[in-house]
């Protein structure tokens, strides 16, 4: 076999390689376009009064445009169907005044779960995410504080039980509480 032969071959095994990695590359990008809903966010519907927005995120906590259909949702142990279009669906909310919220959605790689604090204002709704780090660290800081501070137990049992009032008071029971947490720490591993 002549040179050029050998040089012909060596250039189709070339191409051919790297078409491969190409088309290797483009199908380990495919899950982050896929319709699946790795976390979320919730938002203010500014066009209409009472009602939240929620936003799809993927895998690098971005906008998800290419979630589109119906997925269920349970929004403080109910269960709701929440109609995406373009990664974006509608949650209406029947809230008399500002509450804690607790939403999950369940697939088969994850579990996304977050607790917000619905603000209830003049205008509509402004939700605050709350991290399960900040639920976990007001009840330890405040044991730690009476711990050290013998002489001031009884105002940090005080705080405490301020702190569990107004969060029963506002609709976050003690199971939602714990199941944040645990949720939390499930999606730190």
């Amino acid at each position: 076999m002549p040179f050029r032969t050998y040089k012909l071959m060596l250039y189709k095994i070339y191409i051919l390689t790297l078409s491969l990695f190409t088309c290797t590359n483009i199908l380990a990008q495919l899950p982050t376009l896929s319709n699946t809903i790795y976390n979320f966010t919730i938002t203010e519907n500014n066009e209409v009064e009472n009602k939240l927005l929620v936003h799809a995120l993927d895998s690098a906590k971005q906008n998800n445009n290419f979630v589109n259909g119906t997925f269920i949702f349970y929004i403080n142990g109910f269960t709701q169907a929440l109609e995406f279009k373009s990664g974006v669906a509608t949650c209406e909310l029947k809230l008399n005044k500002s509450s804690f919220v607790y939403f999950k959605h369940e697939n088969e790689t994850s579990n996304p779960s977050n607790l917000y604090y619905i603000y209830k204002g003049k205008t509509g709704f402004n939700p605050f995410k709350i991290s399960f780090y900040l639920l976990l660290a007001i009840p330890i800081g405040l044991i730690l504080i009476g711990y050290m501070f013998k002489k001031i137990i009884g105002l940090a049992i005080f705080l405490f039980l301020g702190y569990l009032y107004f969060n029963n008071t506002n609709g976050l029971s003690i199971g939602t509480f714990f199941s944040s947490v645990i949720d939390g720490l499930r999606n730190i591993f």
